[in-house]
């Protein structure tokens, strides 16, 4: 007697016996596989941006507008934008399709840290890492490169700031200028802005006053009645010139552009030192970028996901077939054997 095959193989056999049953669920499968690609949805590609940035050369709050919310307004740049089209390769590509985040973590003078997310979605995954991938590409470059638009656009904007205080400046100086030539009063002196290590023209005649006064008095000690007129002859005159500087003693209109050209003077002044501030800044600026990248939806629209489909469709459908095929044969086998098994019964 022959051994019995063992279960293993007994299916084995069975799925080999019946496999043509496969063949209409493998055309099923195909339909399925299209049909479900076409409702499953978008494929959406994540990068997750993790953004630090930390400046060695800094005054206080010399870091204002280079931050990491200076990063993120850096994406709607056109600039920028233009960079990522390019990047892409596709010239009516709609860059509003990214959806962009910004999550700080850390903002500190010289320190600044955070997560910058995007996403974009589209029926294609390849299409969709590709979007993404572009996207990153350019951020890295202009977030991390000393002549990146990151670093370019902080200084732009103290740039900006200087430009309209000089523009300014020189408005309301042409207006003065011929008003204090008339009253023989130099401008320049009486705006230009006093700082620790300098004196204003107000404060020299003062300092040169306060000499005199204590000159006079010295010559009048020595009993020098002659050096002592000289000086106080002096003295007079000095007074009579500032006097003729100060506000009280100038035409309104001379006054007011005075005063006017003091208060941009000093915003001019302080808009140039916050320049040079931006540039140390950026210049010793180290920017660091970790970057991860998720996926989710959209795998039954790509050609894996459609292949996938089609061979689960295929091989459960088709198993679930063949064993229910085998069963209703042995089934209806039972049922034709049970006459003849009666017959022979009764003829014994």
């Amino acid at each position: 007697m022959p051994p019995q095959p063992t279960g293993l193989r007994r299916d084995l056999n069975l799925v080999r016996r019946r496999a043509w049953l496969f063949i209409p669920f493998f055309l099923l499968g195909i339909l399925v596989a299209y049909a479900f690609g076409s409702v499953a949805g978008d494929a959406n590609a994540v990068a997750t941006l993790t953004l630090d940035t930390v400046i060695q050369d800094l005054n206080p709050g010399g870091d204002r507008g280079f931050r990491i919310f200076e990063a993120e307004s850096m994406t709607s740049d056109e600039r920028f934008k233009e960079k990522v089209i390019e990047r892409i390769g596709e010239p009516d590509f709609d860059y509003g399709r990214y959806s962009i985040s910004l999550s700080p973590i850390a903002i500190a003078d010289g320190v600044s840290r955070g997560i910058l997310t995007i996403s974009i979605t589209d029926p294609d995954k390849a299409k969709a890492e590709h979007y993404r991938g572009a996207f990153v590409a350019v951020f890295s470059e202009e977030y991390s490169s000393p002549e990146g638009l990151f670093r370019s656009r902080f200084i732009e904007k103290k740039q900006e700031v200087v430009d309209a205080n000089e523009q300014l400046y020189m408005e309301l100086y042409d207006e003065a200028k011929p008003l204090a030539d008339a009253a023989n009063v130099p401008l320049d002196e009486l705006v230009r802005p006093r700082f620790e290590d300098n004196l204003s023209l107000m404060d020299s005649l003062a300092d040169q006053e306060g000499e005199l006064i204590g000159d006079i008095a010295r010559a009048n000690a020595a009993g020098d009645s002659a050096l002592a007129g000289q000086l106080t002859n002096a003295l007079t005159q000095l007074r009579e010139t500032r006097g003729g500087y100060t506000d009280a003693n100038m035409e309104e209109p001379l006054r007011r552009g005075v005063a006017a050209l003091r208060g941009v003077a000093t915003s001019r002044e302080t808009s140039y030192q916050r320049l040079a501030d931006a540039r140390a800044a950026a210049s010793s600026a180290q920017s660091e970028m970790e970057t991860s990248y998720t996926f989710s939806g959209g795998l039954a629209a790509s050609t894996l996901g459609r292949i996938a489909v089609v061979i689960a469709v295929t091989l459960v459908f088709g198993l679930i077939a063949i064993y229910s095929w085998e069963w209703l044969s042995q089934v209806r086998a039972g049922v034709e054997d049970r006459p003849k098994r009666d017959a022979s019964s009764s003829a014994s």
